[in-house]
């Protein structure tokens, strides 16, 4: 799509020699240009053939002379339309609408069908830290995660960090390369699939694959509106609609309320063209978005700053539009390099992306203002140097829509950095107990949970071991001020060094601890046939005639349920998932894993095979 955008443009263009403006090519000039070029192709093949006959030698000169006046003035008019190889865009003109449709995304999938659901963790060398982010996804009945950059294989020696927070990046990039490439690493991927990468060590789920996905889709939802509704602003004048359709959100990052790192890590995700949250302006009380004169507290100084920047903790999206943007991250990395300088943060890296997005999405409005029903107008020399140069990369076909959104929500999987006091484990439907949080957490005029999230309250729940779970009789941990019990926990949350206390006080206070192992146990077990395979979300057209929109583990884990380790190809063996045992991921040190997991006194999981 990007690269006819390039095409378009060299199209549209022509440059007076007189005033050296630029201005649109109507359908006849157009036309007049194809036909020179292509008469000029058939002299110079007519030429070659005349010349081949020594009785023809004469009038071929003659043939030849003309063929190479009508080239020179081809190349003429391919400097002049703007088609030279500097592919430079011109710095102000009129876009038709071929030219503003080739801005526009591939569109996505029909919103029914079956898609497949991986989960991906980055994570290097065993400890009790991952067992337990892996076996709360499993015990809530997740797919068994592929760990990404074990033994560091996509480290960087010479880089910060030995260039593992990159190779987080990198390492995703690989597998879904390798998994929609046709490898069938796990049994083959759609572009439509849903992958989510989730930190290895500080991270723990608490909420059911069913509620993640649906709130993933309700946040898309609620994105999609936002942005049609910013477009329509940005175009109230305009005589029909913008050929650029309104961006279509498909990635969900979490956030982070400090815009953090920035320009120092070597990444600059221009925060300042990062949009306000949509959340309510008094979410925290009086002072809301003030950041606190707490010099010597840099996580409490951001209490009350509403979330609107990045925290790369869990990133969730289909393989198709991972891929693009990974591949995005890929060529900013690889030309850092080429520099000899370094990227430190993924998150940074990510939020420059992100940047770009915005600056493009900014430039777009701007141009929606301008659209009188067959051109938009544009100006370079009027942006900013930031947008200037986003604008003028689109101009020649380079892509930076995405779909990529936040979750402003705190919905799915929310960083506790900067907000180590507002949230703690409460039983929704204990409204004495909720009342008594929320006050505790300091939220303004009282209680904001109105009871169990309306995703647990299925009618027909398919995760047949959760089936009976009382949710709003279980302590989850919630967010008093965004009044949700997030899919999970980013244990991120550092003053005081609560992040180490959290991740080994707070495990038995997860309200699946007392039944972990009967839960992980079950879990592991394959069906006994396809016929009891059950997916892990089944939601119901509510269209006539559309199909059911089913979501399933990877197929490859339909049998066997076992944690995996991505390894690229060798000389040896082709790209693949080498699976790996509890030990290998968990064991560290001399106490057995076990003990401190379960805690029951029963010894060493134990799982039956068929």
């Amino acid at each position: 799509m990007r690269l006819a955008s390039s095409r378009i443009f060299a199209s549209v263009f022509s440059r007076s020699a007189s005033n050296r403006e630029y201005r649109v090519l109507s359908s006849h000039e157009h036309h007049e240009h194809q036909t020179v070029s292509a008469k000029s192709t058939a002299l110079r093949r007519f030429s070659l053939l005349v010349c081949q006959g020594a009785v023809w030698r004469a009038l071929g000169l003659v043939v030849l002379t003309i063929s190479l006046f009508l080239s020179a003035l081809s190349a003429s008019a391919q400097l002049r339309y703007g088609t030279s190889s500097s592919n430079k865009a011109p710095p102000s003109g009129v876009l038709l609408r071929e030219a503003l449709e080739a801005f526009n995304s591939v569109a996505a999938k029909d919103a029914g069908g079956e898609r497949q659901l991986r989960i991906f963790m980055p994570a290097d060398s065993p400890h009790i830290n991952l067992c337990k982010s892996i076996m709360s996804a499993v015990a809530l009945g997740y797919p068994l995660p592929t760990l990404l950059n074990w033994d560091g294989e996509f480290n960087r020696p010479e880089w910060h960090f030995a260039g593992s927070h990159i190779a987080k990046l990198e390492s995703l990039l690989a597998v879904i390369e390798e998994t929609l490439g046709g490898a069938q690493v796990d049994g083959g991927a759609d572009d439509d699939d849903l992958a989510v990468l989730v930190d290895a060590y500080d991270i723990w789920f608490q909420l059911p694959p069913s509620v993640l996905i649906q709130r993933y889709h309700q946040l898309n939802n609620e994105a999609n509106e936002r942005l049609r509704k910013q477009w329509q602003a940005a175009q109230k004048d305009s005589p029909s609609a913008f050929p650029v359709s309104p961006p279509k959100q498909s990635i969900i990052v979490t956030t982070a309320k400090d815009c953090q790192p920035d320009s120092e890590s070597g990444s600059d995700p221009h925060y300042d063209h990062w949009p306000q949250s949509p959340m309510p302006r008094d979410l925290y009380g009086e002072g809301t978005d003030q950041v606190l004169p707490l010099l010597f507290d840099p996580a409490r100084k951001y209490k009350k700053i509403r979330p609107r920047c990045i925290n790369s903790g869990m990133i969730m999206g289909t393989m198709r539009s991972l891929r693009q943007v990974l591949r995005r991250c890929k060529r900013k990395i690889e030309t850092v390099a080429r520099s000899g300088r370094q990227l430190w943060s993924d998150q940074a890296l990510l939020g420059e992306v992100i940047g770009d997005q915005e600056m493009w999405r900014e430039w777009m409005r701007e141009l929606g203002g301008s659209w009188d029903g067959s051109g938009a107008k544009y100006d370079l020399s009027t942006l900013s140097p930031e947008v200037r140069d986003i604008a003028a990369k689109a101009l020649v076909g380079e892509q930076f829509e995405f779909g990529i959104g936040l979750d402003y929500n705190f919905t799915t999987i929310p960083a506790t950095c900067s907000a180590e006091e507002d949230g703690y484990f409460v039983k929704l439907d204990d409204k004495k107990a909720v009342k008594e949080q929320s006050l505790k957490a300091g939220v303004p005029n009282g209680a904001r949970i109105s009871g169990t999230p309306k995703e647990l309250e299925l009618e027909n729940p398919v995760e047949s071991l959760l089936s009976k779970v009382s949710w709003g009789e279980v302590p989850l941990y919630t967010d008093f001020f965004f009044g949700v019990a997030p899919v999970g926990i980013h244990h991120n949350a550092y003053i005081n060094g609560l992040k180490s206390w959290r991740l080994n006080n707070w495990w038995s206070m997860m309200w699946f601890y007392p039944r972990l192992r009967e839960l992980v146990s079950a879990h592991l077990q394959p069906p006994q046939n396809d016929d009891d395979a059950r997916p892990l979300l089944n939601i119901t057209s509510q269209k006539d005639g559309d199909e059911n929109l089913v979501y399933w583990p990877p197929r490859a884990q339909r049998q066997d349920k076992q944690v995996t380790v991505f390894e690229l190809a060798k000389e040896e063996h082709p790209a693949r998932l080498v699976p790996i045992d509890w030990d290998g991921v968990c064991q560290k040190g001399s106490k057995p894993w076990h003990e401190t997991l379960f805690g029951d006194g029963k010894g060493p999981l134990e799982t039956r095979r068929s």
